[in-house]
């Protein structure tokens, strides 16, 4: 099982999050409209960076559910491409008993930045990102951080 959880302010981490679940053949979920998850899903977990801090909703939500023992693959959007809100969530939930088992970024339009990402190609890569994570989970190989 598999849940795809993001949340999105511009519709670029949206993106990301519907071509991972459509790699997975489940729906994408805002994460304003997720109060759990199944306890044995694995989650793809996504957010875009705005500014220095990790958004409320994201951090509700490491806070309100379970996830002790629970893999999360992280994905993100930034306008520069820093994979600051990849290092924000994986700090928060660090102390959570969580395996980060993957993660994933691309740029994201911001303001006049890097218009016209996610690009078609990025959103391949995010497929392939999904289709790699869930080969390796399921058969308990070592995952490399980065995608």
């Amino acid at each position: 099982m598999f849940e795809v959880i993001y949340y999105s302010l511009t519709g670029n981490t949206r993106k990301v999050a519907d071509a991972i679940a459509g790699e997975l053949g489940v729906e994408a979920k805002n994460i304003k409209a997720v109060d759990t998850v199944a306890q044995d899903a694995l989650i793809f977990l996504g957010s875009g960076y705005y500014g220095a801090v990790l958004v409320k909703e994201i951090s509700e939500f490491i806070e309100k559910n379970q996830l002790q023992g629970r893999k999360i693959a992280l994905f993100g959007t930034s306008g520069f491409g820093w994979e600051k809100e990849l290092s924000l969530m994986e700090k928060q939930i660090a102390n959570k008993g969580v395996e980060v088992v993957g993660r994933f970024n691309c740029f994201g339009r911001f303001a006049a930045v890097k218009i016209g990402h996610p690009t078609t190609e990025e959103l391949d890569q995010a497929r392939t990102f999904a289709r790699t994570i869930v080969q390796r989970v399921s058969a308990r190989q070592p995952i490399a951080v980065t995608a």
